[in-house]
């Protein structure tokens, strides 16, 4: 049974619990966890080839295998995190309430530009006095202050804090952010808008922690290079995710395909151990070993230990227990350096199997496999260039290959010129990461001399911001392509997986492969783009947003504000694929200090109505008397001359209308001036009478609102009309001649 133990069994049995982790991801249930076993199972029996035989992958080992998939479903399940019975998100909503615990985390800035920081709840009081009353809870809050009121929280620190406490919510279109999935992520499944803190304890200053040392570097490095470039360099040292970098400039990498630079990974690991190593060269090799394993530890806690930082520090601890073993200075594990990376896979499921959905876990996986498989062979590949440049273009190369299906599936982007920005800027990157560690180090010895030090880091850091602000100008630098299905994603890593494997066949058809891959993937979006007749109308609370699709050509009605923008509007323009805005209308009475941002990110051709001062230099606004008959591919929208006036909006035989907020007598004139019927009413959610219903004798209805009053919802339904409302049931798509999807019919009982 000897043979039967090899690496390859390994491979196989940490492959299948890697893919039924992924089976269990699978929508309705345990579906996928079944299908996944069974898949195993089937393709083990019936795949006993001469070559398997010759891996010592026997019958039995592909059984074992389905096995242990089914047993990853259910252990995802089981350790899936649940609310307790006295977790504070039971008792949520509630307002007004005063919230006692500790401090977690240090509090950081959120991109609305308060602090964010979870809190371990332990009581709450509620009621107004004398009628307080306080319970014991339990469970972590995910809370919101202004700036001025985070001051002085440390991890540790009791503190009260008075507010509301909320429910986070899904996604409010598909393919958008899931914030109650992000929370839950945290073992969190309540948020608080936090307006007032108390500290119980004055003279407190927290816990001791590694986050002392992490607040110093900052310090360094933003005492030596400023309040907007310093933390950008000690997000270069220790990530991102566990320093207060401005919005902006996260967006700005982002965007330019330089995220990877300002986040925790296998770059940040292999610099910091190609280091030590250097500066042990002369030392024996288990003291290099330890070196090194000191140097890991200290990273993972200035880093924090999450799927990235765990994954990269846990190949190095595994390379450098290599380097021992085999007396090699290679502290990559290039003996089977996929299988170590799979086992890699396996032992951090094991220890957290909800990384399984993490995008930060599975972007860290594909671009290290990528590196794995593909580096080497474009490099080689390159023989007209020098060495040294080959490798450049072949690294984010490699990465940027085996991570871009999962970045359309996710976002629908496609960083454009990603890779020749990471060929130009890695010895840049290089110098001011060695270099944000090197005065990190020192300064944290000697705080004056990190200080002095890091100013000579301004020169390159210049030059790396000139870089990306040049490169997010160029036209079509972060250009939407669309989201991708989960088929299409897998079957493009299929192919993907066959030109990198052992099977000349497939190498030699490489670029029929890739054109295949293509295909599949540009064809069916270009196909839904072209033939697709769409309104969606999104869940922005009280104001009320539409996306119209016909054909290639997209229509926005209202922008809302920079928030609106930011988290709904733009997100969801970028998974349909969206790189121009065809028509933008601006209603009166409704907020649009917004299209200023989104006219920043995508050219709008015609727009009307009026903006807010100082008007966006990029839109030449046309008055929103002038919006008669405008033609957008097959629709046509119309402003009526009504008072008030509505705005048309017409499709082959179907027509949707929009009622401002209006009074029952002013709906009551609008029958009298003949307002003409509409398939679909959407409305403000305000009170509906029922002489403008029964003229306009719509099939269904949306309210772009929170709530509607069951007054109203009950007169909708005894007329038959289906309603929707934004606030509940998310966004609301509808298709002419196709009716209603994406959101869930309200009812008043």
């Amino acid at each position: 049974m000897g043979k039967s133990f090899n690496s390859e069994v390994v491979v196989v049995l940490c492959a299948a619990w890697v893919l039924g982790l992924l089976g269990a991801l699978v929508p309705y249930g345990w579906g996928g966890v079944v299908l996944a076993g069974l898949a195993v199972v089937l393709a083990g029996l019936a795949l006993r080839l001469p070559q398997l035989r010759r891996w010592g992958l026997v019958w039995w080992v592909w059984l074992v295998a389905g096995g242990i998939a089914l047993l990853a479903g259910l252990y995802l399940q089981w350790r899936t995190p649940q609310p307790g019975p006295q977790d504070i998100s039971r008792k949520a909503p509630e307002f007004d309430v005063v919230v006692t615990g500790k401090a977690l985390n240090l509090p950081r800035l959120n991109s609305s530009g308060k602090r964010r920081f979870f809190l371990e709840a332990q009581q709450m009081e509620l009621g107004e006095a004398p009628y307080t009353r306080t319970e014991r809870v339990t469970g972590k809050l995910y809370v919101t202050v202004a700036p001025d009121q985070a001051e002085g929280i440390t991890p540790g620190r009791k503190v009260a804090i008075k507010g509301d406490v909320y429910l986070p919510v899904t996604a409010a279109f598909r393919g958008g952010f899931d914030f109650k999935n992000y929370l839950a992520q945290h073992n969190t499944f309540a948020g608080m808008r936090g307006e007032e803190v108390y500290f119980t304890d004055p003279t407190g200053q927290g816990t001791w922690g590694f986050w002392r040392l992490r607040q110093k570097i900052v310090d360094v490095h933003t005492q030596a290079l400023g309040a907007l470039r310093g933390p950008l360099v000690s997000a270069m040292v220790v990530g991102a995710r566990v320093v207060d970098l401005d919005g902006n400039l996260r967006t700005a990498f982002t965007r330019a395909g330089l995220a990877h630079t300002i986040a925790a990974s296998g770059f940040h690991v292999s610099l910091l151990l190609g280091t030590v190593l250097a500066l042990t060269n002369r030392l024996g090799l288990r003291t290099q070993m330890l070196a090194g394993l000191g140097a890991l530890g200290l990273f993972v806690m200035l880093a924090g230990f999450e799927a990235g930082v765990a994954r990269a520090s846990l190949m190095g601890a595994v390379g450098l227990w290599g380097l021992v073993q085999t007396g090699e200075g290679d502290v990559t594990g290039k003996r089977q350096p996929l299988h170590l990376l799979l086992l890699v896979a396996a032992v951090l499921l094991l220890y957290n199997p909800n990384w399984i959905g993490n995008l930060g876990f599975q972007f860290s996986f594909l671009a290290t496999l990528g590196l794995m498989l593909l580096a080497t062979p474009i490099a080689q590949s390159l023989t007209f260039l020098p060495p040294a440049l080959a490798e450049l273009i072949a690294v984010p190369t490699a990465a940027y290959l085996w991570t871009l299906p999962l970045q359309l599936y996710s976002f629908g982007l496609i960083n454009t010129y990603a890779i020749l920005l990471n060929a130009v800027a890695a010895p840049i990157i290089t110098l001011l990461t060695l270099g944000g560690m090197v005065t990190a180090v020192v300064g944290l010895v000697l705080f004056p001399a990190g200080v002095w030090s890091a100013k000579l880091l301004a020169y390159p850091l210049d030059f790396l911001l000139a870089i990306v602000t040049w490169t997010n100008q160029l036209p079509f630098n972060s250009l939407a392509a669309g989201k991708i299905t989960a088929g299409q994603m897998v079957l493009v890593y299929v192919l993907l997986g066959l030109v990198c494997s052992g099977w000349d066949w497939w190498r030699r058809r490489w670029g029929w492969v890739a054109l295949f891959g293509v295909a599949m993937i540009l064809v069916p979006l270009l196909y839904n783009r072209m033939t697709q007749l769409e309104f969606t109308v999104l869940d922005t609370g009280r104001i009320p947003v539409m996306v119209i699709e016909n054909r290639g050509k997209v229509g926005v009605i209202n922008a809302g504000d920079e928030k609106t923008v930011k988290f709904t509007l733009l997100p969801f323009l970028q998974l349909q694929g969206v790189n121009q805005i065809d028509l933008g209308v601006a209603l009166p009475g409704v907020s649009n200090e917004g299209w200023t941002n989104l006219s920043a990110v995508l050219p709008v051709r015609e727009f009307y109505g009026e903006l807010p001062d100082p008007k966006p230099p990029k839109i030449t606004p046309q008055p929103l008397s002038a919006l008669q008959d405008v033609v957008l591919g097959q629709v046509n929208v119309t402003l009526t001359p009504t008072n008030p006036s509505l705005l048309r909006i017409t499709a082959g035989n179907e027509s949707l209308v929009w009622l401002p907020e209006s009074r029952f007598e002013q709906q009551d004139a609008l029958v009298k001036q003949g307002v003409l019927p509409a398939h679909v009413l959407w409305w403000s959610g305000g009170s509906l009478g029922n002489r403008l219903l029964q003229t306009l004798q719509p099939y269904g209805a949306i309210a772009s609102n929170f709530r509607v009053k069951k007054s109203d919802l009950g007169r909708l339904e005894r007329l038959q009309i289906p309603t929707f409302v934004t606030g509940q049931a998310g966004a609301v798509q509808w298709r002419p001649g196709r009716g209603f999807s994406g959101g869930r019919q309200e009812s008043a009982g």
